[in-house]
């Protein structure tokens, strides 16, 4: 099953008019710094954090997972468009607390590596996104036959394609203030700023400037 991970270009318009209040934590230097750029280097690196099913067709085999995937790119600023090369790293995940999560029973037991998303290739989409296709691999384990008993069977492991999608963004939001609960966050020395994608990851953008 394909899973879109959109990562929005241009999040300066998702920010609503703010009152005065609010308004006056704008950081104009920033602001100014940035849009004044032509072309910014970006690393963008998603992280998940999340309870995952690690068994093929879940069967309540659950765990604490986590993975990261970095993209670098250049951004052309008034072309709104990605700069190739780019560059897609992803690392090893991570699992902890097994689980047969909603029952009395034993946790599962992988015979194998789980990977949430191990990338496959990439490609620019519209000159301004990069699409990320990948993998999620499960293991070959052993689960139990609940609800009629908490006895172990095999059940063998398999691979679902994935999808990310992570787009070029305009570096002035930097300046701009939090939102609370809006959908960008910038970090408090307005280095980064993050927005949330779904499936539980949070992609964080953190800019350089080229020229």
């Amino acid at each position: 099953m394909n899973r879109l991970l959109p990562i929005v270009a241009g999040v300066l318009g998702l920010f609503p008019l703010q009152p005065a209040a609010q308004s006056a934590a704008m950081d104009m230097a920033v602001v100014q710094k940035w849009s004044a750029a032509k072309v910014v280097k970006y690393r963008v690196e998603g992280v998940l954090k999340g309870r995952e099913s690690v068994v093929r067709n879940d069967r309540g085999a659950r765990g604490d997972v986590i993975d990261r995937v970095t993209v670098e790119f250049s951004w052309d600023v008034k072309g709104r468009r990605i700069i190739e090369p780019v560059t897609v790293t992803d690392a090893k995940s991570e699992v902890g607390n097994l689980k047969s999560d909603g029952t009395n029973c034993g946790p599962p037991q992988l015979m194998g590596d789980y990977e949430h998303f191990q990338t496959v290739s990439h490609s620019l989409l519209s000159g301004d996104q990069v699409l990320i296709k990948g993998t999620r691999v499960y293991p070959a384990a052993r689960v139990s036959n609940y609800p009629a008993s908490c006895s172990m069977r095999s059940v063998p492991g398999g691979k679902e394609e994935e999808i990310l999608m992570v787009g070029g963004a305009n570096a002035d939001v930097l300046g701009m203030p939090n939102v609370p609960g809006g959908p960008v966050t910038i970090s408090a020395d307005r280095k980064s700023f993050s927005m949330k994608g779904t499936g539980n990851w949070v992609w964080t953008y953190t800019p350089t400037l080229v020229r």
